[in-house]
């Protein structure tokens, strides 16, 4: 069984905007330090007018229970890979999320449409830890950090469109 996790965010930025910060590597670096990141290093980072191509590792805090920090330790180590791919107004993308020593992890796509004056940036996530007995409380627990971390990078989306 795993979870799913949905998130839909309104931005005041066009289409043009959000393609420009994620094409851009240092959004990328500060973004995830922003959340709490450590050693973050970039496998792959191409970027182009259609495409764009992410591939990350970093530290990141395990804000776990006792139970799962005995399973993954006080840090996980992550590897994190992003597509998107531009038609127009539209953008798709797609992520892979893998945590090193816990078997299975998240995938998800992308949605950025045009939206008024602005744009919606729509995730729909599938998160699967295949562990015995544990795996479906690790999955409630990725899925709730997830949100967390989301509501935390509109703000620093926010932010950061505002400045660049």
């Amino acid at each position: 069984m795993s979870k799913k996790f949905t998130n839909t965010d309104p931005y005041d930025a066009s289409v043009d905007q959000m393609w420009a910060m994620l094409s851009d590597e240092a959004y990328w670096k500060a973004k995830y330090e922003s959340l709490g990141a450590a050693n973050v290093t970039f496998t792959t980072f191409e970027a182009s007018d259609t495409e764009i191509r992410v591939v990350n590792e970093r530290d990141v805090p395990a804000d776990l229970p006792s139970f799962a920090k005995k399973i993954v330790g006080e840090t996980n180590h992550t590897t994190h890979t992003e597509t998107y791919s531009r038609a127009g107004d539209d953008v798709s993308g797609t992520a892979d999320i893998r945590i090193k020593n816990v078997p299975g992890g998240m995938t998800g796509t992308y949605k950025i449409r045009a939206a008024g004056d602005g744009c919606t940036w729509a995730a729909d996530y599938d998160i699967k830890v295949s562990i015995p007995m544990v795996g479906g409380k690790l999955e409630g627990v990725m899925k709730d950090e997830t949100a967390s971390n989301f509501k935390q990078e509109k703000v620093f989306n926010d932010q950061w469109l505002a400045n660049h």
